[in-house]
């Protein structure tokens, strides 16, 4: 029996597609260029919501960061948030991804499928990552899958 997958899966699986960067001896980001490729790979998969008549808004991101002191533990840089201003979330996520002990590897994205009624909770790498790496990024959608049920109770 074939699976029928919805719109957002389909418009999910192309924004994912092609090979994932290889790990390599590449330098941690400038804070600069964290926040753009963020904000264009964010634009990216809204422009491929709304082309495929899906609500962009119904995608949301995070950045996923590593503090050295605790390298398995990752942390978050909000890109937009209701309670706060883009120019307050910019300034954070400038603040955090500033200081020396910080390193910027990758995103989260959240996006609500409206024909299965689900929030899928998926990463995104910004440059090729070790495994360890890869094992922090897939722990912080976890993080936020949690988060997301969590919230759906309290409501």
């Amino acid at each position: 029996m074939e699976t029928v997958m919805s719109a957002a899966a389909r418009v999910r699986r192309e924004f994912r597609r092609g090979r994932p960067p290889k790990p390599g001896e590449a330098l941690p980001l400038h804070r600069m260029v964290v926040w753009v490729r963020a904000n264009g790979a964010l634009a990216n998969l809204r422009e491929r919501m709304s082309a495929a008549k899906l609500n962009p808004e119904h995608v949301t991101a995070a950045i996923v960061y590593i503090e050295t002191a605790d390298p398995d533990k990752p942390q978050f840089a909000l890109l937009e948030s209701k309670q706060r201003t883009p120019d307050e979330c910019r300034f954070d996520a400038f603040e955090d991804l500033g200081r020396d002990d910080v390193i910027a590897i990758g995103m989260i994205f959240d996006q609500y499928d409206e024909k299965t009624g689900q929030h899928i909770t998926f990463p995104y790498q910004f440059t090729g990552l070790n495994e360890r790496a890869i094992a922090v990024l897939r722990k912080a959608a976890e993080v936020q899958q949690m988060f997301t049920s969590l919230a759906k109770t309290v409501n």
